[in-house]
């Protein structure tokens, strides 16, 4: 019988970066791990300050051998109207930083530590744990989310479905790759679609004017541009006042996965003009390319850059090692057309029926959060949520300055000078400069 394993919080990122090794060895030795949980792509989102996440690390409780596990998460706080108060939410931690994927990386000889994560987290106090996007083999996430059971908790599983076009966004294609493209393109997909790749691949390659580049040391700054742009182009109506901040997005996970050795960005170019653009993720570990994202000239047929620019990318692959062209989530038709298979993820929302189960957000950045989130109802003249956010903050701080301050003001701004005097008797006492 294995033993019993314990659980280690980690919440720093020193603690964090102290362990990368272990981390690394985990992952390598997981068959169902993928790029959204390796070092570089948790480093990037953990980096990041303002996030307020934690690892759940996974060992033998007998001994301080090294970790076996580690499950990502995000801790958040949302104001319950029902309650009048904010209460603890725990998401996976890939769900602020488009990770097309969540879960956790466990060795295959330690399974036993899905049920000690599930255990793990029914202690914790939340209002509602959402695992979104969460890739599991069948077996690991039953025994998680039977460790997660129990009648003062409900589970909900719900569907992604994007109204628009009724795309499912909880089925992802992949394509499994053999060690040569000309099979690949013999067995793998139909005639039609062989002729047209074949056709317009030998063209290209022929020709004096067409041609494919690679980003590289001196051009994926220019490279990233160029599909940042074809990506606004056809996105910027639909997304409105949101292009730019996806656009930023867009720009620093590529520079993120560049810095990582991760990035493989080809460009179709017709003399000096661009045509198009794919980026997507390159899993050396695992032996595995993920389309991430594309954007092309809509006017341009011949050669669909859409087209050319995925078979490029998957006779790269093939070229290179890796076994499985991942197109992430989305089940949309034009995914079929290279061969891939379906491959289902999770979004499962458990809830507390016990609001005993619940409790107060304690932590720093949890409380720094709740004093942000009351500030913003305040100034949208929320006051009865912004009040309540301020003393629900006091009643776990009684001299937090921003607070204070905060509800002194709003005390004011609704005439009940009694009340805010004491208030600000508080801050200068416990803040003398404010």
């Amino acid at each position: 019988m294995e033993q019993a394993m314990q659980l280690d919080i980690i919440d720093s990122f020193a603690a964090f970066e102290a362990l990368e090794a272990n981390w690394k060895a985990v992952y390598a030795a997981d068959p169902e791990a993928h790029y959204f949980l390796s070092w570089g792509w948790m480093r990037q989102l953990f980096s990041d300050e303002g996030n307020n996440w934690c690892v759940l690390a996974a060992r033998h409780s007998t001994d301080d051998s090294d970790h076996v596990a580690f499950f990502p998460l995000l801790r958040r706080v949302r104001f319950s109207k029902s309650r009048q108060r904010f209460c603890s939410e725990i998401q996976m931690a890939g769900s602020i930083s488009w990770a097309d994927y969540t879960g956790f990386i466990c060795h295959p000889d330690h399974e036993t530590a899905a049920a000690a994560f599930g255990a793990h987290l029914r202690s914790m106090g939340w209002r509602r744990l959402t695992l979104k996007n969460f890739r599991a083999p069948a077996k690991r996430l039953a025994s998680f989310i039977s460790a997660l059971e129990g009648p003062d908790l409900h589970h909900d599983e719900r569907q992604r479905i994007v109204k628009t076009d009724n795309t499912n966004l909880l089925v992802c294609p992949y394509v499994s790759l053999p060690e040569d493209f000309d099979r690949y393109l013999q067995d793998r997909i139909s005639a039609n679609t062989r002729q047209k790749i074949r056709r317009f691949l030998r063209k290209i390659d022929q020709s004096d004017e067409l041609r494919f580049t690679e980003a590289d040391s001196r051009t994926f700054e220019r490279d990233i541009e160029i599909l940042v742009a074809f990506w606004r182009s056809k996105w910027a109506r639909r997304k409105g006042d949101r292009v730019d901040e996806l656009a930023s997005k867009y720009r620093s996970i590529l520079h993120q996965a560049r810095a990582d050795d991760a990035l493989f960005l080809p460009v179709l170019w017709r003399g000096s003009e661009p045509l198009g653009a794919l980026a997507s993720f390159v899993d050396r570990e695992k032996k595995t390319l993920m389309f991430f994202v594309a954007g092309r000239d809509e006017s341009c047929n011949d050669p669909p850059p859409g087209l050319v620019l995925h078979a490029h990318s998957i006779r790269w692959a093939i070229a290179n090692g890796l076994h499985t062209y991942d197109l992430l989530r989305g089940d949309e038709h034009y995914k079929y057309s290279f061969g891939a298979t379906d491959r289902h993820i999770k979004y499962i929302i458990v809830s507390t029926l016990d609001p005993a189960r619940e409790q107060d957000p304690s932590d720093s950045r949890s409380i720094a959060a709740m004093v942000r989130q009351s500030a913003r109802y305040h100034e949208a003249g929320r006051t009865d949520e912004a009040e309540s956010g301020y003393r629900q903050v006091l009643a776990l701080v009684p001299d937090h300055p921003a607070a204070l301050r905060h509800l002194g003001r709003l005390l004011v701004q609704t005439d009940r000078y009694a009340e805010a005097e004491p208030v600000f008797e508080r801050l200068a006492s416990a803040s003398p400069g404010a």
